[in-house]
């Protein structure tokens, strides 16, 4: 097939799921298909793409625009056309890139790129959105601690269902990575056709490394600039650390990740490390007793969780983190509320046969289950039936969308 991927950034370095999703499906279906590459970003090509694509248009980003006045704003507030940035330039470069080529597909690495996809015409399209946004605004919103803060997220809510239900039903299919987030799809949009295919991890890559560090060391690790995780982060480190520091005064925090909030950041102090960005999160990986996924909020298969696993390290986790994963009860422990957590990871500190167990569990899983070769053949299937002959059409999207 020729295939034309549409990514809202360059997918490298592999620093966040997004670019792990669309660099490890690129680099697996690269043998055998034909994939042009449009990406917004900065700078030249990085080396690690070249052979990937059969050509790469590296676009920059216009700055997002303003409105001026108050009254423009709150008319803008929930509208669909205004949820993700719409650039005419960019649009001009898609479409000579679709007259001098004749794909088979086009398919939008994230929701962002589907402002474009929407207006191509005569190529069927793949919306590869990963989440219902839909579902993880919802959350986020009624996990709100301020008035103020759940009117934003409301306004969030509102204008990402509007958004969905203007532009997913252009896509002849829309993949996501856990079947939670493909239950709400369908009830927001029943017609959709909805495909399932969950995240991956380079198994070989994330490898169990060093032994454990000689303190309790408890780790977690996300973009410390994305709500979910900073929001988690706090909570953790506020509510649940002071708990476990009660029994065990010994043990450590580190929260590694990308660009973390200000509140993140003043989290740092006596027994929690706050990093930042880091070249390899698998030295610090290492050094964990226990990985902690305390997350309130956020969809989809958790990225870190799989790579902890694969390091073979054991779990902590909230019931809201585990969505989609196969063997949780085997392979993890699940708990919500301060406590609940608390408790988990004193069992695990105070039995190392315990963390021992649910690491080789973890690790067995993901080299099972979860390679991106495997991945990467169901892609290639979802692809292939996206670009195959137009079903019946649709209904139209519900009146008002727009």
């Amino acid at each position: 097939m020729k295939i034309l991927l549409l990514s809202h950034k360059v997918p490298w370095p592999l620093h966040d799921g997004y670019n792990l999703h669309n660099y490890h499906y690129s680099r697996q279906l690269a043998a055998r298909h034909e994939i042009h590459l449009i990406t917004l970003g900065e700078g030249p090509c990085p080396p690690e793409l070249e052979g990937l694509y059969a050509s790469i248009q590296i676009l920059p980003r216009r700055p997002e625009p303003r409105r001026q006045w108050l009254a423009s704003r709150a008319l803008h507030a929930l509208s669909a056309d205004e949820v993700h940035d719409f650039d005419p330039a960019v649009m001009a470069v898609v479409e000579r890139t679709l007259q001098r080529v004749a794909f088979d597909m086009v398919w939008t690495g994230g929701a962002k790129m589907l402002v474009y996809s929407r207006r191509v015409p005569d190529v069927p399209v793949l919306g590869d959105i990963a989440d219902d946004g839909v579902k993880d605004n919802w959350t986020q919103m009624w996990a709100s601690r301020s008035p103020l803060l759940f009117l934003r997220r409301w306004r969030d809510f509102t204008s990402t269902r509007r958004f969905q239900l203007a532009y997913l039903p252009h896509c002849r299919m829309v993949n996501v990575v856990a079947e939670e987030d493909r239950r709400s799809l369908l009830r927001q949009l029943p017609d959709l056709d909805v495909s399932v295919i969950h995240n991956g991890v380079d198994a070989d890559y994330f490898q169990p490394g060093e032994p454990e560090s000689d303190v309790p060391t408890i780790v977690f690790e996300g973009a410390m600039g994305f709500t979910p995780n900073a929001e988690a982060a706090l909570y953790f480190c506020r509510e649940v650390l002071p708990l476990v520091r009660e029994v065990e005064p010994r043990a450590r925090m580190l929260v590694v990740g990308n660009k973390p909030t200000p509140e993140v950041s003043a989290l740092a102090g006596p027994g929690v490390e706050v990093t930042g960005f880091v070249p390899d999160v698998r030295p610090y990986l290492d050094r964990a007793w226990v990985f902690v996924c305390p997350l309130l909020s956020g969809s989809g298969i958790k990225n870190k969780i799989l790579q902890a696993w694969s390091m073979q390290k054991a779990v902590v986790a909230t019931s809201i983190s585990t969505g989609g994963l196969m063997d949780v009860d085997a392979n993890l422990l699940v708990a919500d509320g301060k406590t609940a957590i608390a408790a988990a990871i004193l069992r695990l500190f105070q039995d190392k046969d315990e963390r021992v167990r649910l690491g080789e569990r973890g690790r067995a899983t993901v080299v099972q289950h979860y390679s991106w070769a495997a991945k990467a053949r169901q892609m290639e299937a979802v692809l292939s039936k996206a670009a195959g002959p137009r079903p019946p059409s649709r209904a139209a999207a519900p009146a008002g969308a727009e």
